[in-house]
């Protein structure tokens, strides 16, 4: 007996399949063991039999239940033919890390991800990474299965480990950056991204994940080449001139003239053209449109883009029809959003108004971003309390820098500074930076709470002002002789950081009526945080402006800053006799080419701010007044905006 099993043993090692079942057959009529039947098993797998060799390796397991090894390979089997549910229960997670145990989590890992059972396998292959550190399949599939749990950190964790250990994977690459944009790394996964592309072969679909990943970061003007460059890898290397043209091309790249448009295709073009809104590309998102009709998809199944472009036409009553083929379940905020805008084109304020509520309505997590924007305004007017004469005489200040302090642009948000910046930035003696968190990410993380200010010593002060110019040097050469403008409009906030570091700096005032800055706040999407959750009600947002006016006015009356005030509805009305003094204060030439602020706004690449669709019209002075239509919905802030009106010298 012992020599015909070693008889068929051999026989099966030499590849003499039917010879080894011959002899194991013959063998098991008499004595049926379990290492014969496990041979069997075997021997019909390898013939292409996986139904009988299922069933022999299963009487080999039932005869020797404890035997690790016929246990993988019954499981083995089961997931070759396709039976992974039954795979799972015959690969019990085993006690120990021997060989033979390993190899049974290793079937069993691979029957859970299978079957989809993220927590087994997850499980699985946990065991598997700890017994085998710095195996970048074992890591892969960890995260894999960790994803599939939504543990988005922790598999953004494990597969940034294994696509560490082999750069070369392009998969893997992929699904790392994939991973780290649904944790939340969105700066760590638009550049693992890049990276990959810039090393490996180019692609359109790929391309276009990182467009989306910059603009989710505001990246706007790199995602803006990122799409470009999809689009002319979409056009292939013959193509030439306008990339708006290969838009299409990279929603649609199979697309057939006779072809049935398919709910993949509409979501791909859809999608597309809200990534062109976000980033601020409205003709390429109208060319897009254009390809599209002609590609079979008219704007009626677009609608939520197609109503965009429609009312950036001037074609309200089509953007509402169109809007309202879309349903707004599918991003609530965005529709509410434009659907205001559309009823305010249409002079139906009450509708509008209802509309802004509704959006702000549909913000997640919307009861927290209510209280932190009270507790926001909180500490402003806290702040506003502490900025007294006496407080502000023991403020330090160094001496000037010899680098050329900035000018500082500022005002109350929707104030006219996106319009002013433009204005700016057609001089060529200006570089002009868009809110760059300068002082928030540099200044003040050294000098901490601005009610402590009076305490911080000169030393310190200089080191904050260091930290400043290092983070203006991630933007402004240094060899830069012209004038830094840094328009941040909430900087209104920091004026005594700003004389601390910069006493000789100068300091631009955007002025706007308050029912018209506040209005106009409430009826914006902001990105939120903070100070603009503030925005999400109309009562917020007047006391925001009561609480930032405050502690503005408070800090520009105490200390000797140097501040001219622009006022907006006189830019609208005269943008020559508004900016001439604004220039001479700022110690520039005036220059001619300073009033086509269309211009300057077509050439300054992607606006980051709100007021993108409007810098790059005519000066319009509807906005100017515009409250008055919305006189009964602001009656609850009028109380709180009517005397900061009057005291800024506006006659109501």
């Amino acid at each position: 007996m012992t020599e015909g099993i070693a008889n068929a043993i051999a026989a099966f090692e030499r590849g003499d399949l039917a010879g080894a079942r011959e002899i194991a057959e013959a063998l098991v009529g008499h004595a049926p063991t379990a290492q014969l039947q496990h041979l069997l098993g075997l021997i019909h797998c390898r013939q292409g039999d996986v139904v009988s060799g299922v069933e022999w390796l299963r009487k080999a397991v039932e005869a020797e239940p404890d035997n690790v090894a016929y246990r993988v390979m019954l499981a083995r089997a089961l997931i070759d033919g396709g039976r992974a549910d039954e795979a799972l229960v015959i690969a019990t997670p085993p006690a120990g890390t021997s060989p033979a145990d390993l190899a049974l989590w290793h079937a069993r890992a691979e029957a859970a991800q299978s079957l989809s059972d993220h927590a087994s396998a997850a499980q699985a292959w946990q065991v598997l990474n700890v017994a085998r550190p710095g195996d970048w399949r074992t890591l892969a599939n960890y995260g894999d299965a960790l994803a599939g749990l939504g543990r988005w950190q922790e598999a953004a964790d494990a597969l940034r480990q294994a696509a560490a250990l082999n750069p070369g994977e392009r998969p893997l690459q992929q699904k790392s950056a994939s991973a780290l944009a649904h944790a939340g790394f969105y700066e760590e996964a638009a550049d693992q991204l890049k990276a990959m592309l810039d090393v490996g072969p180019d692609d359109a679909g790929d391309r276009l994940k990182l467009a989306r990943l910059l603009a989710d970061v505001g990246r706007h003007e790199e995602s803006m080449a990122q799409l470009d460059r999809a689009a002319q890898v979409a056009m292939g290397p013959s193509a030439s001139g306008q990339t708006d043209a290969g838009l299409i091309r990279i929603a649609l790249p199979n697309r057939g003239d006779a072809d049935e448009v398919s709910p993949e295709e509409l979501r791909a073009v859809r999608e597309l053209a809200l990534l062109l809104e976000r980033i601020n590309r409205l003709d390429a998102m109208r060319t897009l449109l254009d390809d599209a009709e002609a590609a079979g998809i008219p704007r009626e199944r677009l609608g939520y883009p197609a109503a965009a472009v429609a009312l950036r036409d001037g074609r309200a009553e089509d953007a509402k029809r169109l809007l309202s083929l879309d349903g707004t379940d599918t991003d609530p905020v965005r529709w509410h959003r434009l659907m205001a805008k559309i009823l305010d084109s249409l002079g139906d304020p009450e509708g509008a108004f209802a509309e802004s509520e509704a959006t702000n309505e549909a913000v997640s997590d919307l009861d927290e971003w209510l209280e932190r924007g009270a507790e926001y305004r909180r500490r402003v007017r806290a702040l506003a309390e502490a900025v007294t004469p006496t407080w502000a005489s023991k403020l330090k200040t160094i001496e000037p820098d010899p680098r050329p302090s900035p000018v500082f642009l500022l005002g109350f948000p929707r104030s006219g500074t996106t319009l002013l910046d433009t204005f700016l930035m057609g001089h060529p003696d200006t570089e002009v930076l868009e809110e760059r968190h300068l002082l928030g990410a540099a200044a003040e993380a050294v000098l901490g709470n601005t009610a402590h200010l009076p305490d911080r010593s000169t030393a310190q002060l200089e080191q904050a002002r260091r930290a400043y110019f290092a983070e203006l040097d991630h933007y402004v050469d240094r060899s830069f002789g012209g004038l830094v403008v840094d328009k941040l409009p909430l900087n209104m906030l920091r004026v005594p950081v700003i004389y601390s570091l910069f006493p000789d700096a100068k300091i631009i005032f955007a002025q706007r009526h308050p029912c018209d800055a506040v209005l106009s706040g409430f009826m914006q999407s902001f990105r939120l945080n903070d100070a603009m959750s503030c925005f999400l009600t109309i009562d917020g947002a007047a006391d925001f402006y009561d609480a930032a006016m405050s502690l503005f006015t408070r800090s520009r009356d105490a200390l000797p800053v140097a501040t001219h005030t622009l006022v907006y509805e006189e830019l609208i009305a005269d943008p020559e006799r508004a900016l001439k003094p604004l220039i001479a204060f700022l110690g520039l030439d005036w220059r001619p080419e300073l009033l086509d602020h269309r211009a300057t706004a077509k050439a300054r690449g992607a606006i980051i701010t709100p007021s993108y669709d409007q810098v790059v019209k005519p000066l319009d002075k509807a906005p100017s007044g515009r409250w008055r239509r919305y006189e009964q919905q602001l009656a609850p802030a009028l109380p709180l905006l009517l005397p900061w009106a009057e005291r800024l010298g506006y006659r109501d």
